[in-house]
């Protein structure tokens, strides 16, 4: 199955990187500018479309607009558009591609390049074929959820954007430790190895404790992590993530109407 990127950018790095060992899979783009990916590189977008089973919609929503409207001049009904573009859903696509297009919109990750995505799965053709191969795909690239559209904005928010405010936190805890003195090459090492190993104590522990039970195993009465515990709580931290996580979704809806 050939698929194909219209724009190249991180995302759309991060699903070839992916897929780039699928034996079944072949790849090209289209984009402003050759990005000397090693990747065929398709300068018009109707030769992108003829070589294409599968056309991925890798662009910032401010683009899709324009680049639906010259969609409308090719042949389309025998392709599956995959849309990763945030709070833009089926119906918007098809204001431009008609209903008869087959879609499937989808959340990721940068995660997908290291085959641990978490993905939200829509479409408007669940019986398709393609549309079938489209899901597995995805599954091979971590988890896939199906979920209604009316569900992505929260999705995007926790998921999307999830790992950049996960990472916002570690570099927080980097920079505390920089008063170590150490070369950052090895601040990263130990904030990694932090991670990892958090990540490890909760994959194990939560098959038989909940979240607060496993932090409850780490904290003893009057200690450090107590203390610390105490601070997050008194000062509502949680209740901060949370407006955080709800600032993202309502971005997402405003750019759904947009």
């Amino acid at each position: 199955m050939n698929h194909g990127f219209i724009g190249f950018g991180h995302l759309a790095n991060a699903i070839y990187e992916g897929l780039r060992e699928e034996e079944d899979l072949r790849f090209g783009y289209f984009a402003r500018n050759d990005k000397q990916s090693g990747l065929p590189f398709f300068a018009r977008l109707e030769d992108l479309l003829a070589f294409s089973d599968v056309i991925w919609l890798t662009i910032k929503p401010q683009d899709l607009s324009g680049i639906l409207q010259q969609l409308q001049s090719f042949p389309y009904t025998d392709k599956v558009f995959v849309s990763p573009v945030a709070g833009k859903s089926i119906a918007f696509i098809e204001r431009y591609l008609d209903k008869s297009a087959t879609l499937v919109r989808i959340m990721p990750n940068m995660a997908v390049a290291y085959r641990k995505s978490v993905t939200a799965f829509a479409t408007n053709r669940p019986d398709d074929e393609k549309v079938q191969a489209v899901y597995h795909t995805l599954a091979s690239l971590g988890k896939v959820v199906r979920l209604e559209e009316d569900q992505f904005d929260l999705f995007t928010a926790v998921f999307g954007s999830g790992p950049a405010f996960i990472l916002a936190y570690l570099k927080a805890f980097k920079d505390k430790i920089r008063a170590f003195d150490l070369p950052e090459t090895v601040l990263d090492a130990l904030v990694l190895e932090l991670s990892e190993g958090t990540l490890r104590y909760y994959s194990e522990g939560c098959r038989s404790q909940t979240l607060e039970e496993l932090i409850g195993a780490i904290s003893s009465k009057g200690g450090t992590t107590q203390a610390g515990l105490d601070y997050f709580r008194d000062h509502r931290l949680a209740e901060t993530a949370d407006e955080m996580l709800e600032a993202a979704r309502k971005r997402s809806e405003e750019m759904g109407r947009g």
